[in-house]
Order: C-alpha cells, then structure tokens, then sequence
C-alpha cells in the first residue's frame, strides 16, 4: 500500500512539474508530458504504473477521463458559436464521416490491416478531445473563432468516435460470430438512456443549484458525485456510453436557463484547475505504462506511412470539404486542417477494441497499439510544436494577456 502510494505521489508530481517546465520554457505542455512518460516508463524503467497502481489501473484512468470531458463540455455555451453551429455540425457529421472512411481504407490498403480492425482503428483515429487539444489551445492563446471550433470538435467527437468504434466491433462479432442483429440492437438503447440520464442528473443539479436549493460550498462536491454516478452508470448499461452521458450532462449544465454565470463560472474553476492536473497525470501514467517493444514496433513502414497519411491527408481532406462555404477564412481552415492531436481517449479505449477483435482470431489486432502509439506520439509532437508559430504566421493569435505575462516575469 506505502508503495502505491508514494508511486502514485510520484506520477502526480511529474506530471505537474512537466507542466511547469513547459510553462518556463514555453514549451507545449502536451509534448512535455509526453517526453517525461516516455523517459520514466519504457526507455529507463524507473516507473511502471500498471504495477503501481494495479486494479485500480483501469478505472482510475476512465474517471480521469469522464472528468476531463465534462470539464471540458461544461465550457460549451451555444451563444459563443450562433454563426458556426451549422459549421461545427458540418465539422462533427461529415468531417468525421470522412475522416472515418478514408483512415480505414489507408489503413487496409498501405497499412496491410484487416479490414476490421482498420474500420475500429478508422473510428478511434476520428477523436481529438479536451486532454489534447484544451492544452494546445492555452497554450497557442487563439482567436475565439478558430479555437471555439476546435474546442467544440474535440469535446464532441470523443465520445462519437468512441461509440463508433463500439459500433465497427458490433459488427464484427455479428459477420464473425453469427450473432443475429437483434442481439446488438441494445447498442442504440444504451446511447439513448446515456444521453437521457446525462441531461436529467444536469437539469436537476443546475436546477437546484439555481434556485439556492444547495449551499455554494457543497456545489462542487455535488457535481464531481454527478458526473460519478453518470459515468459509472452508463458504463455499467454498456462500455463507452458514459462518455456520451457526460459530454450530455455538461452540455444540460452550461446551457440551462438555470445556470447563473456566477454558479457557472464557480464550478469551471474548480473543474479547471482538477482537470489540469488529471491531464498531466492520465498522460504521465499512459505513456510510462508503455513498453519498449511498443517503441520498437513502430519501426515498421506500412504502419509509419499510415500515420503520415493520415496526419497530413486525411486531416485536411475532411476539414476542407466539410468546411466548405463556410465563413472561415483561408488562414482559419488551414489550421484547423492541421491541428488534431489524439490523446488518452483514442489510447485506452484501443486496448480494449484490441482485446475483443484477438478473440475473434484476426492476427492483425496486435498492430492497433503501435499504430494509435504512433499516431499519438507525432501528432502531439508536431501539432504541439507548430501551432504556436503557424498560428502567429497566419495571424490567428489574440494580444497577450498581461495577466500571464506578468506572472511570468
């Protein structure tokens, strides 16, 4: 237990000074975490979370996660995007769509996969998230324009890719096992009663929340239980559900008639400040928990041309078509087209598609994990050291805060 303990105290205490060293050095914060796993973990062994953290390893990860999503859907007011919320369901339903098809069939036809588990993986790779993309976007200080869309992608498109991932699996154990459709059809079930249970535990929180019904200092307190129980709850209905039930309950929360700015504006501080240290520790803990055969299974080409095309096709590809017409200017789009780094959510929930597609017999699942390594790996490296200066070559940076210009001196 002692070793636990001061194992996990170890973690948590890299991935904030990680943090802060990126701060001094104005570095990405998200490259930095990455770098400081990497070096503990696989390449010298001083840390193993999986054997630190043992059972707890899993579930610790996935609330960590459930919180970082509300966290981040809680900042989603619909006011802030009335002349993109066309463009941002163009960017969610067709972008994905696209993005979707064309990861898959780069992944069969260069990346030699399965077809099923190229269609997962082509599900999963659609994902960017908060715990990627929020730290880019602190970090780069954009236009509210560009960084509302891409906030709002990454916070909508991580429990969609997932659940599309579940559903590619869905049908591979009904072509692969014979399972009639009627035995899958509680899939979309599940979804509704996440996202219904969500909006209702959101309603009824910021309702009391609203009307003095709960004293300001247990409002946090009330909330992290919320998300809780959503969470768990969904997940117990069925495996990634309660990621939709979350993004929903936050979404409830941040556009209600209820929820008064002071209430709101409470509850994301807090919530701001304990997702900042989750996403340092969730992205220590995942890649320290790596292996060094992990690293060297990289080192194969079809997989590495995959990534590449990818990052530098696919990305663009379904950006500028789905963004077509729209009111984005040239600079905007391109990075937009460029900026999508996938983190913890496209990683953990790989494992466990991996897992389920070897049961079925398909050889190709054990190239999942280094290919989602991969794309990890270099698309938070590259994006996390380009968008600070293409977003300043392309004229997409806000003034300065003086506030953080001041404490940083």
């Amino acid at each position: 237990m002692e070793d636990m303990m001061i194992g996990f105290s170890l973690l948590v205490l890299i991935g904030a000074l990680s943090q802060l060293v990126a701060w001094r050095f104005d570095f990405p914060a998200i490259l930095m975490m990455t770098l400081s796993g990497i070096l503990i973990g696989p390449i010298f062994g001083w840390l193993d979370p999986v054997e630190i953290l043992g059972d707890t390893y899993s579930p610790l990860i996935s609330i960590a996660v459930a919180l970082i999503l509300f966290e981040g859907s809680l900042s989603l007011e619909f006011r802030e995007i009335d002349a993109l919320r066309r463009y941002i369901f163009r960017l969610v339903t067709v972008g994905v769509f696209i993005s979707f098809i064309t990861s898959s069939l780069i992944l069969i036809f260069v990346g030699d996969l399965h077809w099923l588990p190229a269609f997962t993986l082509g599900a999963l790779f659609v994902v960017t998230g908060p715990t990627v993309v929020i730290p880019l976007l602190r970090q780069a200080n954009l236009q509210p324009r560009v960084a509302n869309m891409l906030k709002w992608e990454g916070i909508i498109v991580d429990p969609l890719g997932a659940l599309l991932g579940l559903f590619v699996a869905r049908i591979g154990f009904i072509f692969y096992q014979n399972d009639g459709l009627s035995s899958h059809l509680p899939f979309f079930w599940s979804c509704f009663l996440g996202i219904f249970f969500g909006i209702l535990v959101g309603h009824l929180l910021i309702r009391l929340f609203g009307n003095e019904k709960v004293p300001e200092y247990l409002r946090t307190t009330l909330t992290f239980s919320g998300v809780l129980i959503v969470y768990s709850m969904s997940e117990w209905v069925m495996h990634e559900v309660g990621l939709l039930a979350v993004t929903a309950m936050g979404l409830t929360m941040a556009n209600s008639k209820y929820g008064h700015a002071r209430i709101l504006k409470q509850l994301r501080e807090f919530k701001e400040n304990i997702s900042i240290l989750l996403v340092s520790t969730v992205f220590i803990i995942l890649t320290a928990s790596l292996s060094p055969e992990s690293l060297i299974d990289l080192m194969d080409w079809p997989l590495l041309l995959s990534i590449g095309a990818i990052l530098f096709i696919v990305r663009p590809l379904s950006v500028q078509l789905s963004l077509l017409r729209s009111p984005l200017t040239i600079q905007e789009r391109a990075l937009i087209s460029w900026i999508a780094p996938r983190g913890i959510v496209a990683m953990t929930v790989t494992g466990f598609f991996a897992q389920e597609i070897t049961e079925l017999g398909i050889e190709d699942a054990d190239k999942m994990l280094p290919l989602t390594l991969g794309l990890v790996v270099l698309s938070v490296a590259l994006h996390g050291l380009t968008i600070k200066p293409l977003a300043n070559r392309l004229g997409l940076t806000k003034i300065k805060n003086p506030w953080e210009t001041n404490n940083k001196s």
